[in-house]
């Protein structure tokens, strides 16, 4: 997501939320969940408010509420409604209190906030602590943005602190031997929320010995075919969480696999679709428990 963007299309909220541009039109003209403006060659626009209501009601949906009931919710019933989902999911562990941590990160003090998380990466180390405490907490302060209890600067300032504790914990892995490593190419084709768990699956791999190809940022699928022509990979990872994941992006990551003989593909923070059966030597994930349970099985 572009930092400082007030104004969305409907493709920016088909990657934001997942939810197809046709269904949103449809959900527009039946439920009215949304009212663009429209410019004078009649393209829809969104604002910012428009992009947190349609965050709010993907998520609900994809938590097995439907959409007629959705639409009946006024702005209030819809930020209380999400709040409560979401407070379902917290972590039951008492001494992890996700509220009292993020005071620190609302009051923009970076120490504090540091200091508040360190404990549990020093306690089970960043792995389970990032799937049990800091992935949560990164969900938790985008459900806080969307529903107008965070500002997007608040928000921000979460991803990058957790970020930044990521990459020190990358930084203090020690190089093994000296022998061939299988090589791991990922590529991120999603919005920059997906970074901290692209970051963190990164440094599953290294710590698992692969050489990782990792470039940051945003690119589009064909990437693959150019990174593959300096460097050949044997597996890929592509997060495909904001990304159009209908089957013909699937296979199109399949017949990727096939003309470069990739041996695994692992779509990460994939949607979750049980009805969807994945081509073979591609494997979805949900999340980063998921995503390590995943890469063990390639060793």
């Amino acid at each position: 997501m572009e930092e400082g963007m007030n104004v969305f299309s409907i493709r920016d909220l088909e990657n934001f939320s997942g939810i197809k541009a046709h269904t949103i039109r449809i959900w527009e003209k039946r439920y009215r969940i949304l009212v663009p403006e429209r410019t004078d060659s009649n393209i829809r626009t969104y604002s910012e408010t428009e992009l947190k209501k349609i965050l709010n009601v993907a998520y609900l949906n994809r938590n097995g509420l439907k959409i007629s009931k959705i639409a009946k919710l006024d702005e209030d019933e819809l930020t209380q409604k999400v709040m409560a989902v979401s407070g379902s999911n917290d972590n039951p562990d008492n001494d992890f209190q996700p509220g009292k941590i993020l005071m620190n990160a609302i009051r923009f003090n970076e120490d504090l906030f540091r200091d508040s998380l360190t404990p549990f990466i020093r306690r089970s180390g960043i792995e389970d602590a990032y799937c049990r405490y800091l992935h949560p907490l990164l969900q938790k302060s985008r459900i806080l943005w969307q529903t107008g209890s965070l500002s997007r600067a608040q928000e921000q300032f979460i991803r990058n602190t957790i970020r930044q504790l990521i990459i020190i914990e990358e930084s203090l892995l020690k190089t093994g031997s000296q022998k061939a490593k299988p090589v791991v190419a990922m590529i991120n084709t999603s919005d920059s929320l997906s970074d901290n768990n692209f970051l963190f699956y990164k440094y599953v791999l290294r710590k698992r010995g692969f050489d990782v190809i990792y470039t940051g940022g945003i690119l589009p699928a064909s990437e693959v075919i150019e990174i593959f022509k300096i460097k050949s990979f044997e597996y890929l990872v592509v997060n495909s969480s904001g990304f159009d994941f209908a089957k013909k992006r699937i296979s199109y990551f399949a017949n990727i696999g096939k003309s470069l003989m990739i041996k695994k593909i692992i779509l990460s923070d994939f949607p979750d679709e049980k009805e969807k059966k994945a081509p073979e030597k591609i494997i979805t994930t949900s999340d980063p428990a998921g995503f390590i349970s995943a890469v063990e099985n390639l060793l």
